[in-house]
């Protein structure tokens, strides 16, 4: 009796409202980088390109604008291009904003990272020149970076 109540009444419930905080949650967008950090001094852009005696795992940015407008979100997204068929570690994937000192936002997008890239639907920026580096390693410890620059206009 206990079990038939709960497979058709509360489990359905639970499920539903679960759903819902996830899409409520999706809606929302997240603030990539504040004001503040905005305002810190700029890191010179390095090369992207490190020498390795094995190739580590690729960064491709997918239809990320380049540009976007302060306060409207816009998708952030990234695939992972595996090198020799080795699968990213998605625990080891870290994003910092270049500045000085380096920001780590890792954080504020770990829940969308995944083994085969990050995929955030809605990411606001101020207004700005902004650079990302993306650093992805493998299962054998072979990193993988990329610069990813953000330009974005003051409202109008």
């Amino acid at each position: 009796m206990i079990k038939t109540v709960l497979f058709r009444h509360i489990l359905p419930a639970v499920l539903a409202a679960t759903a819902t905080l996830t899409v409520a949650r999706a809606a929302e967008p997240i603030l990539l980088i504040t004001r503040e950090e905005a305002g810190l001094p700029g890191a010179a852009t390095a090369a992207t390109s490190t020498r390795n005696l094995t190739r580590g795992p690729g960064i491709d940015t997918l239809p990320t604008p380049d540009k976007g407008v302060d306060g409207k979100p816009f998708r952030l997204a990234v695939r992972f291009m595996p090198s020799n068929g080795v699968p990213i570690d998605p625990a080891t994937v870290r994003v910092f904003y270049r500045r000085q000192p380096p920001v780590d936002i890792t954080d504020r997008i770990k829940p969308f990272i995944t083994p085969t890239g990050i995929d955030a639907p809605s990411v606001v920026v101020p207004s700005g020149s902004h650079v990302l580096e993306i650093e992805a390693t493998d299962k054998e410890g072979r990193i993988g970076r990329r610069q990813l620059k953000l330009t974005v206009a003051p409202p109008q």
